[in-house]
């Protein structure tokens, strides 16, 4: 086992306020820990001895049922951090697949609470990284349970996009729509469908392109 570098920790938001020192000591108390690319690296249920922060890679968060339907909940990557549902031993609410090879540096939940009463700044860092996900997670559930089918497809495309040679693009499938706006992937095509047709959206294989305003209600 390996420990991470002090300029990997350094560059995580959570520890960017300690001093290289400061981080030097604390090394020790995180261990690097690598997972394949689609690795399952915790399920709900779980109740995680470790608290992880992602130094490369990209984890999803997603809900399963017994049927093994999916729903996926959110993307994050370097900088973020799980599971801070479970901090105090309860289970983790949400499961995570790694989308690309992993790696975190992992710190056991008392190192981490010990490193928190240490370093207070740390705390709050964590306290309003916190509070940003409720928010969003907030506004995902307010778009999903009071927006039909368009809606949610429109929203989600309007936060998928990014900037790409002066267009607005989503790389997004039909079926990775579906998963995280609760829709079928016939639903889906037809709203995409309807979108192309009226000159809104340009969409290709994994590929949705915004080529202007896409209306409110449809």
């Amino acid at each position: 086992m390996t420990t991470p570098s002090v300029a990997e920790l350094a560059a995580h938001p959570l520890l960017a306020s300690l001093g290289e020192a400061r981080l030097a000591a604390l090394a020790s108390r995180f261990t690097v820990v690598e997972h394949p690319r689609d690795a399952v690296v915790a399920a709900e249920g779980d109740r995680l001895a470790q608290f992880h922060l992602v130094l490369a890679g990209r984890v999803q968060f997603f809900w399963r049922d017994d049927d093994d339907r999916q729903v996926k909940l959110g993307i994050d990557g370097p900088g973020s951090h799980f599971a801070d549902a479970t901090l105090f031993g309860e289970p983790i609410l949400m499961s995570v697949v790694a989308l690309e090879d992993l790696r975190v540096a992992a710190i056991p939940m008392p190192d981490l609470h010990a490193l928190l009463l240490e370093h207070p700044q740390v705390g709050v860092a964590l306290l309003h990284d916190v509070v940003a996900r409720l928010r969003r997670l907030v506004v995902r559930t307010k778009a999903f349970t009071m927006n039909d089918v368009y809606g949610r497809v429109r929203e989600l495309l309007l936060t998928a996009a990014e900037d790409c040679d002066g267009r607005r693009v989503a790389m997004l499938s039909h079926a990775e729509i579906g998963h995280r706006v609760g829709a079928t992937r016939e639903m889906v095509g037809r709203v995409l469908r309807d979108l192309a047709r009226g000159g809104y959206i340009e969409a290709g294989r994994g590929r949705i392109t915004l080529l202007r305003a896409l209306p409110a209600r449809w």
